[in-house]
């Protein structure tokens, strides 16, 4: 990052200083909220989680180098004392991205947020040097952090915003200005905090008030919901929207390919990763290259070289088994998408489909609907863990396991040497153990 002045962040934060005057005419060159991974120099942010609070570490912090932190409370170090830490880290942030007049791009949805992030930013990175979101830095607290990375170098970003309650979305975007919203669609994750899809439709869509003059808004025309948007730019697979996919193939579990149409150009698209859904999100990325001018041909060489994130549908082929390696997260959306393309492998198919979280009242039907959908798509083995797919499995002849540990010790004996097998659920699952198991049989 570009040095920030000590003496600007006190007055973005409106806090109070306390330690060394000279320390005002100084500067940070970097932000942490983590200790482990600070480097000298630093600004500290500590952070009140469920678990730790992080003031506890101010001393920490420091000894690892730390020029400042903000603080909630009295510390005998040089601080800035603020209300709320979080908040006047988002306002250091947004003061920040004010310096670089360039194309934001900022994606939301409840699915395929980061797939379609990293296909947007394999695209604009053949042209522009791009700022990109990285790892799960999609929150109150991570967007701040890449915002911060952001250098006088850079062309364009490309961040990543994620939300389980109303009004997280609306803090991203405010610090982000996007030039460029893009929407990928509305599903029922988090729906237990939203109430229903016109309530994540509500929350999803806070990000377009904050979006800088003569922006432009991205969203899949084939939704019910983001269809509603007025002046939106609109992809999909149906020929009533501005981008619209032609000949879609998936040719097998290692790649797809279509045809990207609008007007009267026609772009030949080859992707790495499988999937119906992979296509919406490769079509986001072609709308997004077109809205900044990328040659066509750059986009099909970004969308050609684009390989799936660690845990994101990547395609393993194992001695004994083909593994997709879905479990990073899921919600019903992804999970129904994730099963279409299980349906098309070849030999036996087996699922492994791990509770979907934050789904409130409607969770025990959501399991069971996805159960059923893996039934009838011809699935032959639905393995079904923790309390909400254990129950859900029983529905459409599965077997259901209350815990991880309890799969885990009969895996050796349920799978066959063939087997196609997916592995998916939500990120507090942590079937990433049974992923591990499945690599070493």
């Amino acid at each position: 990052m570009i040095p920030f002045s000590i003496q600007k962040a006190v007055e973005i934060t409106g806090g109070h200083f306390f330690g060394p005057e000279a320390l005002l005419q100084d500067s940070f060159d970097s932000v942490s909220i983590d200790t482990r991974t600070m480097a000298p120099g630093a600004l500290y942010v500590p952070v009140r989680g469920d678990v730790f609070d992080g003031h506890r570490f101010i001393p920490q912090a420091f000894e690892k180098g730390a020029r400042l932190t903000l603080s909630e409370v009295d510390t005998p170090y040089p601080h800035i004392r603020v209300n709320n830490c979080v908040q006047s880290f988002q306002a250091l942030a947004h003061a920040y991205r004010c310096q670089f007049d360039i194309p934001l791009v900022g994606i939301t949805g409840s699915a395929g947020k980061t797939t379609t992030r990293g296909m947007v930013s394999a695209v604009l990175s053949t042209v522009y040097n791009t700022c990109s979101t990285t790892g799960n830095l999609n929150n109150q607290t991570g967007v701040p952090q890449v915002l911060f990375q952001l250098m006088p170098t850079h062309q364009c970003a490309v961040v990543e915003m994620g939300t389980n309650h109303f009004g997280e979305i609306d803090a991203l975007a405010a610090m982000s200005e996007p030039t460029i919203c893009l929407l990928t669609n509305i599903g029922e994750a988090h729906i237990e905090f939203f109430g229903s899809r016109e309530g994540i439709f509500r929350g999803k869509t806070e990000m377009l008030p904050h979006m800088r003059p003569g922006g432009r808004i991205i969203v899949n025309g084939d939704d019910d919901y983001l269809c509603r948007i007025p002046d939106a730019f609109t992809f999909g697979f149906g020929s009533s929207n501005d981008l619209w996919a032609e000949d879609a193939r998936e040719d097998d579990l290692f790649g797809a390919s279509f045809t990207a149409c609008w007007g009267r150009e026609r772009l030949p698209i080859r992707l790495n990763v499988p999937g119906h859904h992979m296509i919406l999100n490769a079509l986001a990325a072609v709308a997004v290259g077109l809205a900044l001018h990328v040659p066509p041909e750059n986009i099909q060489q970004g969308l050609a070289a684009f390989e799936p994130i660690s845990g994101r549908m990547a395609v393993e082929k194992l001695p004994r088994f083909t593994l997709l390696n879905d479990v990073y997260n899921a919600n019903p959306t992804s999970m129904e998408a994730s099963l279409q393309v299980l349906s098309r492998a070849s030999g036996r198919k087996v699922c492994i489909l791990g509770d979907m979280l934050e789904l409130g009242e409607q969770a025990d039907a959501l399991h069971e609907r996805v159960a059923c959908q893996a039934r009838d798509l011809g699935i032959d083995l639905i393995l079904g863990v923790g309390p909400l797919f254990c129950q859900a499995v029983a529905a459409a002849e599965g077997l259901g396991f209350p815990t991880q540990q309890e799969l885990l010790a009969r895996l050796p004996e349920l799978l066959m040497t063939g087997d196609t097998i997916l592995v998916k659920g939500s990120r507090g699952m942590r079937l990433e153990n049974a992923v591990s198991v499945i690599q070493a049989l």
